[in-house]
């Protein structure tokens, strides 16, 4: 790991997220493996695999933000697999490689968490730089806090982070924030009723609906 860069963690991902809701997701503990079901069974070396497209290859870190529904960090990950056309390559200390479809990246900003890209350059996931980041998978949906810089008051909205449209918003400005503001029942139930699998980061998504149905096929 290389010296001198900021150890950005879980905790830098979530306050850039602050809005995401998060009352029934788990996050997997460090000690637990999330390779133990076998994404890596059948994997081999990146060298040995002259077919693999390396500008398609980012490393991401081995720990991962569980959401509610998924009972392992590994189911989770084939799931991944599955709704994500990922391959996990190979683990190497607190890291993985795996092979994303054309186009996907990870964005390193000057400060704040690294973002994992995809080919619409619309944020799919984030993570940190230290040793102990993890790996969050951020949902289609989200209800998001608005703020006012000159009156330092708060509202909230509903947004489609892939068109980037707003869906609904709120009419109060309140100095509360987050789920504590006025209107955050009324928003979450809209969303609820809607999109109710929202809190899934594989649901909703074009690309995953779409692997979906031609996995059911």
């Amino acid at each position: 790991m290389k010296q001198g860069k900021p150890k950005l963690t879980r905790q830098d991902a979530e306050r850039l997220f602050a809005g995401l809701p998060s009352g029934n997701t788990s996050v997997s503990s460090r000690p637990l493996n999330p390779f133990e079901a076998s994404p890596f069974d059948t994997a081999r070396r990146v060298d040995d695999e002259p077919r693999l497209w390396k500008d398609n290859l980012i490393t991401l870190p081995i720990a991962i933000a569980l959401p509610a529904g998924y009972a392992s960090p590994s189911q989770f990950r084939e799931a991944i697999g599955r709704a994500l056309r990922v391959r996990w390559v190979r683990e190497a200390d607190h890291e993985v490689v795996a092979e994303f479809p054309e186009g996907w990246k990870a964005v390193r900003p000057a400060t704040g968490p690294i973002a994992l890209r995809d080919s619409s350059n619309v944020v799919r996931a984030v993570y940190g730089w230290a040793e102990d980041a993890e790996l969050r998978l951020l949902p289609r949906y989200l209800v998001e806090t608005q703020s006012n810089s000159s009156s330092g008051m708060g509202s909230l909205l509903v947004r489609d982070r892939a068109t980037g449209k707003i869906l609904e918003r709120s009419s109060i400005w309140s100095s509360l924030t987050g789920n504590n503001h006025p209107d955050w029942a009324r928003l979450s139930g809209w969303l609820n009723l809607r999109y109710p699998q929202h809190l899934d980061p594989l649901r909703y998504w074009d690309d995953c609906e779409a692997n979906a149905g031609q996995t059911g096929a």
